[in-house]
């Protein structure tokens, strides 16, 4: 049984340099997979026996990390969506890109929350939104935010059209009950985000 409360409480590794080699096998695992995918199909199907396997009891004893990364290898990254692939073009989801691996790298080593305070991820944050005003020719009072990806663009575009079009103050309108229904129009081909 594993020991939920350990007398020595951290997330640290046990051993930093077998966790460094870890690292270093995974980005070149990932860098060789990102240099030959083109090569590869562009999506296969998951064998049913995989998913059984993925879909395994809770595990009653723990497993090394590198452990974890072979089942990882073997039943996780051969089949996924297949949005890496240079001829995925089922969706706008874009392609990954080496460097693309590399700051996602960097952002979750500084696991940054970029709330505000003075540190240098919020100023970053600042400068890309000022650098895509200036591309969009927008004025540099414009405010904007960066967001996980579409579907939250989607969702807080639509949360500014109905604060900046309702008429009212819709805030106020969520406590005491809104005074009149917003409408949104849309077809049947929407994406589900709306």
């Amino acid at each position: 049984m594993v020991d939920i409360h350990p007398t020595n409480e951290t997330l640290d590794p046990q051993d930093w340099a077998a966790m460094r080699a870890l690292g270093h096998c995974m980005l070149d695992d990932t860098f060789t997979y990102l240099e030959g995918v083109r090569e590869m199909p562009v999506w296969q199907p998951m064998p049913a026996s995989l998913k059984v396997e993925l879909h395994a009891p809770l595990p009653a004893d723990p497993q090394s990390p590198e452990e974890v990364y072979e089942e990882f290898l073997r039943l996780v990254m051969p089949y996924s969506l297949g949005n890496a692939h240079p001829r995925f073009w089922g969706w706008v989801i874009g392609t990954g890109t080496p460097l693309g691996v590399l700051a996602e790298l960097l952002a979750a080593g500084l696991n940054p929350n970029v709330w505000g305070g003075n540190q240098s991820p919020v100023e970053v944050e600042r400068q890309v939104l000022d650098w895509l005003k200036e591309m969009l020719g927008f004025s540099h009072e414009a405010s904007g935010l960066l967001v996980s990806g579409g579907s939250m663009a989607n969702l807080i575009g639509l949360a500014v059209a109905r604060n900046s079009r309702a008429g009212y103050d819709v805030r106020q309108a969520d406590l005491q009950g809104a005074p009149k229904a917003l409408t949104i129009y849309g077809s049947t081909e929407v994406h589900s985000s709306i």
